[in-house]
C-alpha cells in the first residue's frame, strides 16, 4: 500500500543517513514545511547569526529545562553534566547579586553515554516575585538567570504541538543543496521554534508555562531494547535545538510524551516532571501531572495503551486536586483532531477506550497534538463506538492509501469506508443543549478538545477531505501557530495565533462557569487597576468600551446571567487582549539584524510612539507566568497578504464556518517596525506522511 510503502522507504533512508558520514539528499512530496531562511523573522542578517550560533548550540548537549513544579511555590530543574560530576544544586535569591541565595541540592542518575542528568527542585516561592537563579555541579554555576513569578488568581499559558525538531531532514532545501539532513533540518526548526515562542511572549510576556503537546524532537529508535533506549543519543542534537531558545530559561514549560520522544531513555533525563508516576510508562517516562491556581493539569503519556493505568493515574490526580475549579488534560494523540492521523483505527480506539474516563473524571479540556494541523471540537459528550461499521487497520490504510496517493483529488465511495468515516464522525457525541453566545459556551456539560498544529513548521499534515461532525472549527495553512490560553475562577479561553502576522486564525472560544455580579465587579475593579499608557490606543479603546458597558450592566439592579455572563467575558477578552507598548531592538553594533530575542548592545530603539502608529493585534497579554528580558525583533515581520483579512464567522451551534484566515472581532494588525523585502514566510514545499 502507498502509506505503507513510504513508510518502509522512509525508515530505509534514515536508516542510510545514520550509517553514512554524510546525509544524503532524497526528494520530497506531500507533507509542508516552513524554510526558515524564507521567513520574515531570518531577513536582515537574522539567519546568518543564527547559523553561526547554531555551530555552538548543536554541541551543547546540557542546556536547561525547567518544569512547572508540584504547585506554584515549585520549580523543577534539569541539565546534562559530565560524567563524574557530582553535588548538581540551584541557587536562587531575590537580588541580582545572588546575596542570601537559598540553595537547593538534587539528584543524579546516568544518562547518555557520558552524561549524567541532574534535577534539582526549588521550593518556597512567593507568587509575582522576581527571582534570580544559577545552576551547577561540584560548585561551578552558570551565569545568573531572571525568573518572575506571577498570580495564580488569574494565569496565562501557552499551547504549542509538536515542535518535532529535525523533522523536515527530508526536505530540500530552494538553494539546490538537496535534502536538508539532521544537522541542517535540526538548525532550520529550531530557529522557527525561537521564534514562535518570541511571537507567543510579544502577546502575553507574563505566561505561567507552556505546555506542549509532545514530540520535541523526531529521530528514534522504535526497535530499540529496553537497554538501548536507554543510552539512545541520535536525537540529542534536536533536543540541544528544542531547548536552545533563550525565554525557555525564564518559561518553566511541561511536555506532553509524544511518538517520537516516548522511545527514548533521554526524554526522562532531559525533563523533572513533577508528581512524575510509573503508570502509562514508555521508555521515556510515565504520566504526571501537577496544579496551578486553581486548575489541574494532567499529563498523559497515551504511547502506553494501557488504560487500566490512565485511569488509575486520573482518579489519583483528581483525588489529589479536589479543590481544582478546572481540569485540562494533555496527551499527544489527537483522539478529535481533524488532520491525517484522526481517522485512523489506533487513534479512534485511544478515543473510545479515554472518553468515558475522561467524563467520568469531569474533565473540561483536552488538549492534543500529533496531527501538526490545527482543530477545535464541538463539546462532545458520550461518544461510543460502532462496533459494526468499526474497520480493521489493514481495511482502513487500504482506503485511505488510494486517497492519499492522489493528494485527496479522487475520493473513495467504497460504502463500507463511508460508513465507518461516519461512526467515527460522532455526530450524536455532540452537545446541541448549549447556552451559546458568540464564542462563548455557558457551564457545558461535556469537553471541548483541543488539537494544536505544528510549532515549528518542520512538518504540516493536510486536514482530512471530509470534515467530521464532532469538528466546530479546523486550520491549516502551512504557518506554526500558537495558542494562548487565560484562566480565572469563571472562565477559560483560548485563542490561537499564526507566527507570521499574529492574527487568529479562530476565534477566541470561551468556556464560562456560573457567574454573578460579584465576579464582574472583582473584575471591573481588576480593570480599573489598568494603566492607559502602557497600552496602545487601539487596544485600550477597545477594552475602554468593554469596562463602560461592564459598570453598566453592573449598576442595573435586575441584570440577569445571561446579560452580566456577557458582559465579564467581553470585558475579560478585551483585557486579555491589550497589547503594551514596547521597545524593539533593530541593530547590532555592526548593523545586522539580531534573531528574535537576541540583545543588542546598542541604544538603537524604536518605539510604537516613535512610529506614531499603534501596535494592532488579537493579543492576550494577561496572566501569570515567568518573563524573560530579550528583546523581540519578530515585527520585522510583513503580514501575509493572502487571506489575512477575512474573518471567521460563527453560526448559532458555534461552528466557525469561515476558519482559514482569522477571526476579525478583536482583530488588529501587529505593528510593522521594518517591512521586510522578502515575501510570504512560508515555503510549501510537500512531502510523505508518516508516524
Amino acid at each position: 500500500m502507498v502509506k505503507r510503502t513510504k513508510k518502509i522507504m522512509s525508515a530505509v533512508i534514515v536508516a542510510m543517513m545514520f550509517t553514512t558520514t554524510n546525509f544524503t539528499a532524497y526528494a520530497a512530496s506531500n507533507d509542508g514545511w516552513t524554510e526558515a531562511p524564507k521567513t520574515s523573522a531570518a531577513q536582515n542578517g537574522a539567519w546568518e547569526n543564527w547559523c553561526s550560533e547554531w555551530e555552538r548550540v548543536k554541541n551543547d548537549w546540557t542546556q536547561l529545562s525547567i518544569t512547572p513544579g508540584i504547585n506554584s511555590s515549585e520549580l523543577n530543574f534539569a541539565w546534562y553534566s559530565r560524567t563524574g560530576s557530582k553535588s548538581p544544586k540551584v541557587k536562587i535569591s531575590k537580588s541580582k547579586d545572588m546575596k542570601d541565595a537559598a540553595e537547593f541540592s538534587g539528584t543524579q542518575s546516568d544518562a547518555v553515554k557520558g552524561y549524567m542528568s541532574n534535577k534539582v527542585t526549588v521550593k518556597g516561592l512567593e507568587e509575582k516575585t522576581i527571582y534570580y537563579y544559577c545552576y551547577g555541579t561540584e560548585g561551578k554555576w552558570s551565569e545568573v538567570v531572571e525568573i518572575k513569578t506571577q498570580s495564580t488568581d488569574k494565569f496565562g499559558f501557552f499551547l504549542a504541538g509538536d515542535p518535532q525538531i529535525g523533522s523536515s531532514l527530508e526536505n530540500e532545501a530552494s538553494d539546490g543543496t538537496g535534502a536538508l539532513g539532521q544537522d541542517k533540518s535540526a538548525r532550520n526548526d529550531s530557529f522557527n521554534w525561537n521564534n514562535t515562542i518570541n511571537k507567543a511572549l510579544s502577546l502575553m510576556p507574563d505566561a505561567s508555562f507552556l505546555i506542549s503537546a509532545g514530540d520535541q524532537v523526531s529521530i528514534r529508535n522504535k526497535k530499540a531494547t529496553a537497554e538501548e533506549a536507554k543510552f539512545y543519543d541520535k536525537n540529542e542534537i534536536e533536543y540541544a535545538g528544542y531547548l536552545s531558545p533563550k525565554a525557555l530559561k525564564s518559561l518553566p514549560v511541561a511536555t506532553s510524551l509524544g511518538n517520537h520522544d516516548a522511545v527514548s531513555g533521554n526524554y526522562s533525563y532531559h525533563f523533572n516532571n513533577p508528581n512524575a508516576s510509573k503508570l502509562g510508562s514508555t521508555a521515556g517516562g510515565g504520566d504526571y501531572y501537577y496544579t496551578y491556581g486553581n486548575t489541574l493539569f494532567i499529563m498523559l503519556n497515551t504511547n502506553n495503551t494501557n488504560i487500566a493505568e490512565h485511569k488509575q493515574f486520573i482518579e489519583e490526580a483528581v483525588s489529589n486536586a479536589k479543590d481544582a475549579k478546572w481540569r485540562v488534560v494533555t496527551l499527544h494523540q489527537d483522539i478529535y483532531g481533524s488532520g491525517e492521523h484522526s481517522n485512523e483505527p489506533q487513534i479512534t480506539e485511544l478515543r473510545y477506550s479515554l472518553v468515558p474516563i475522561l467524563e467520568e473524571s469531569h474533565i473540561d479540556v483536552v488538549l492534543t497534538g500529533h496531527d501538526h494541523t490545527y482543530a477545535r471540537s464541538k463539546i462532545l459528550k458520550g461518544g461510543v463506538k460502532d462496533e459494526s461499521t468499526f474497520l480493521s487497520k489493514k481495511k482502513y490504510d487500504k482506503y485511505f492509501d488510494k486517497e492519499f496517493s492522489t493528494d485527496y483529488k479522487e475520493l473513495v465511495n467504497d460504502e463500507e469506508y463511508l460508513n465507518y468515516l461516519k461512526s467515527i464522525g460522532d455526530k450524536n457525541a455532540v452537545v446541541t443543549d448549549l447556552n451559546i453566545q458568540s464564542g462563548k459556551v455557558i457551564d457545558p456539560k461535556g469537553i471541548l478538545y483541543i488539537t494544536a498544529n505544528s510549532a515549528s513548521g518542520s512538518k504540516y499534515y493536510k486536514n482530512v477531505p471530509r470534515q467530521q461532525d464532532y469538528v466546530a472549527s479546523r486550520w491549516q495553512e502551512d504557518v506554526p501557530t500558537f495558542s494562548t490560553i487565560n484562566v480565572d475562577d469563571v472562565s477559560l479561553s483560548i485563542s490561537t495565533y499564526r507566527t507570521d502576522n499574529l492574527q487568529k486564525i479562530d476565534e477566541t472560544y470561551t468556556i464560562v462557569k456560573s457567574i454573578d455580579k460579584s465576579n464582574l465587579d472583582k473584575l471591573i475593579k481588576d480593570a480599573q487597576q489598568k494603566n492607559k499608557d502602557e497600552y496602545t490606543s487601539s487596544t485600550w479603546k477597545t477594552f475602554e468600551g468593554a469596562l463602560t458597558n461592564a459598570k453598566a450592566v453592573s449598576a442595573q439592579a435586575d441584570a440577569g446571567e445571561k446579560i452580566v455572563t456577557e458582559a465579564y467575558t467581553d470585558l475579560n477578552t478585551a483585557m486579555n487582549s491589550l497589547v503594551k507598548k514596547f521597545k524593539a531592538k533593530v541593530t547590532n553594533k555592526d548593523n545586522s539584524a539580531l534573531a528574535d530575542g537576541e540583545k543588542s548592545d546598542t541604544d538603537t530603539k524604536t518605539t510604537v510612539a516613535d512610529k506614531g502608529t499603534d501596535t494592532k493585534a488579537n493579543a492576550a497579554n494577561n496572566g501569570g507566568g515567568t518573563k524573560i528580558n530579550t528583546s523581540n525583533n519578530s515585527t520585522n515581520k510583513k503580514p501575509a497578504a493572502a487571506n489575512s483579512s477575512t474573518s471567521a464567522k460563527t453560526s448559532s451551534n458555534g461552528v466557525s464556518e469561515n476558519v482559514k484566515t482569522g477571526d476579525n472581532s478583536y482583530l488588529y494588525i501587529y505593528v510593522i517596525l521594518a517591512l521586510s523585502t522578502a515575501g510570504l514566510a512560508t515555503i510549501k514545499i510537500r512531502k510523505k506522511k508518516h508516524l
